[in-house]
């Protein structure tokens, strides 16, 4: 897919700059707080991933990311948010693939949401949502990105340029998302706010009903809720979290199995493989601590 507004040597500096990283499967850091780089030089399988609210602008390939059970497909030139903490799956379809993503502030959509006149608070968008990447959004993008080469500067102007970023997106077609997310006392704030606890403290007890008194809902709407937009329940979700992280550690070369499932919150050992095992489709005595770097 051609990509008329986006800069072919901007993709060259990307390339260049994740290469140079070196960081295999994980994401390249950039200078600039929040801001990275993906590069995949092939297509892939499926693979777990966990996500935090974030603005991937796609430069090149196909991603195909999982809400609940259900795929969706971000392509060259497109921009896409998620706008809560989410543990699911995606795939690289179509590689060599690159882009960039920046961390979303929810205390400065919150901000400027504020100060934005007829702001439509009863336009509920999707947790994940995608389209044509806007060229406002892909300009400043491109700035904050290229600061890297005047480090001296990014203290001054990467706030701006963020700033700028998140105005363009309440305004963007990602707009009715984020503008619930930045209201405090939303539904989607709420679970949002839920859903951060969690993976903070994914290896802890889960107390839904805490969790619920927290969001001001009864368990039921908490549940209903949690559901709706996050495609899972708080149970599964920080089953997913532990698992993922639990996978993270064997692959490091760290941690046994045993000591893996008692560092992320287990108990059992033996429900811990059975629970894995039904996740990822292969026992963890079998995963491989290169695997890693593949």
């Amino acid at each position: 897919m051609e990509m008329p507004m986006i800069d072919r040597a901007l993709i060259a500096e990307l390339r260049d700059h994740a290469d140079r990283e070196n960081t295999g499967r994980e994401l390249a850091a950039t200078p600039v707080e929040g801001l990275s780089v993906m590069r995949r030089r092939v297509a892939t399988p499926v693979e777990p991933v966990v996500y935090e609210p974030v603005l991937c602008l796609v430069m090149e390939g196909v991603k195909e990311v999982w809400h609940g059970d259900r795929p969706l497909r971000f392509a060259a030139g497109q921009s896409s948010v998620i706008s809560f903490h989410l543990p699911t799956q995606a795939r690289i379809l179509e590689a060599p693939y690159t882009s960039l993503g920046l961390r979303i502030d929810p205390p400065l959509l919150h901000e400027i949401a504020a100060e934005i006149d007829g702001a439509d608070e009863g336009a509920v968008g999707p947790v994940i949502s995608t389209g044509e990447a806007d060229e406002a959004v892909l300009g400043a993008m491109s700035r904050l990105f290229r600061l890297k080469n005047t480090p001296a500067a990014i203290p001054q102007l990467a706030p701006l340029i963020k700033r700028e970023l998140h105005y363009w997106l309440l305004n963007s077609c990602h707009g009715p998302a984020l503008r619930e997310l930045a209201r405090p006392a939303s539904h989607a704030a709420r679970i949002a706010r839920a859903t951060a606890e969690i993976r903070r403290t994914y290896d802890a007890q889960l107390r839904v009903p805490e969790l619920a008194r927290g969001a001001g809902m009864s368990e039921t709407t908490f549940h209903a809720q949690f559901k709706a937009l996050t495609g899972t329940t708080p149970l599964q979700f920080q089953k997913k979290m532990r698992l993922m992280e639990a996978r993270r550690l064997i692959e490091a070369g760290g941690q046994g199995v045993s000591q893996a499932a008692f560092a992320v919150g287990y108990e059992s050992p033996t429900q811990f493989s059975r629970e894995f095992s039904r996740m990822f489709g292969c026992a963890p005595s079998r995963l491989k601590p290169e695997a890693a770097s593949a």
